[in-house]
């Protein structure tokens, strides 16, 4: 980073055993898109759900090719380290605006990875972030079990996890359900090919039943997702025609993630 900028490793996160003031129950929910195994559509999912829900997107993945990258901030262009910042001085971030195609954005950044605080502090950030800012939150986090994921996930009212129908991501599903099956899990089968395997069907109604965790709408295989170079919301006004069948599923996993629990 440029001598003339801010040094992002001089600011420090807040202790986690300081007391924030209390704030009324009634807030606006934060959703969590959650994956123990990165490259399976959770962060496309984050982006587009904030984006159809009018919420605003919060990066906690540091990758460099996460989110954040996608929509357009480059941190090396940047003064200041805006996330980390606003849980060092226990402050509610300015969120970017996307206009009309992008969801607003609070930007992730690299040294996230050093300086995210614990599992309660975040939980309780975001809590007030979503009050102060009188918007939801959709939360993308980091595909571990960082405290950042555990944090944003204690906040969820709903965390909406992708599920690919293959062997190794299926193994990873039956982890994250066998530690975390008590949060409000939402399983959302995603980028499903025509013709799905016939074992992880079943293997997916297996661990749906066993963990008691609720299946929600699916998403097709689309192979022109991971190539595609514009910054925009795929759901963003005008929708090509490859898109609408990707556009439509995506809105009816948004109904389901607003349904959830009611």
């Amino acid at each position: 980073m440029a001598n003339n900028k801010k040094d992002q490793h001089d600011v420090a996160v807040a202790p986690q055993s300081r007391q924030l003031k209390p704030f009324p129950v009634q807030i606006p929910e934060v959703i969590t898109s959650l994956a123990y195994k990165g490259g399976i559509g959770k962060t496309t999912l984050a982006e587009e759900l904030a984006y159809v829900l009018k919420a605003i997107a919060v990066d906690f993945d540091w990758s460099k090719g996460g989110l954040t990258a996608g929509w357009g901030y480059k941190e090396e262009d940047r003064i200041g380290v805006p996330l980390v910042e606003a849980f060092a001085n226990e402050r509610t971030p300015n969120p970017l605006r996307g206009g009309a195609r992008k969801p607003d954005l609070i930007p992730g950044h690299t040294s996230f990875v050093e300086y995210q605080p614990g599992a309660e502090t975040v939980a309780n950030h975001l809590h007030r972030w979503a009050y102060e800012l009188k918007r939801r939150l959709v939360v993308d986090t980091h595909p571990d079990g960082c405290p950042a994921t555990n944090g944003a996930m204690a906040a969820a009212r709903v965390v909406v996890t992708p599920v690919v129908l293959h062997t190794r991501e299926m193994r990873a599903l039956e982890q994250l359900l066998s530690e975390a099956s008590d949060y409000p899990l939402l399983l959302i089968p995603y980028m499903v090919p025509r013709t799905p395997s016939q074992w992880a069907i079943n293997e997916l109604a297996r661990l749906s039943q066993e963990y008691e965790v609720p299946v929600g709408p699916m998403v097709g295989h689309y192979a022109w997702i991971p190539t595609r170079r514009r910054r925009v919301a795929i759901c963003s006004e005008p929708v090509a025609k490859k898109q609408a069948e990707f556009v439509r599923e995506i809105k009816q996993v948004a109904e389901a993630v607003l349904s959830y629990g009611k």
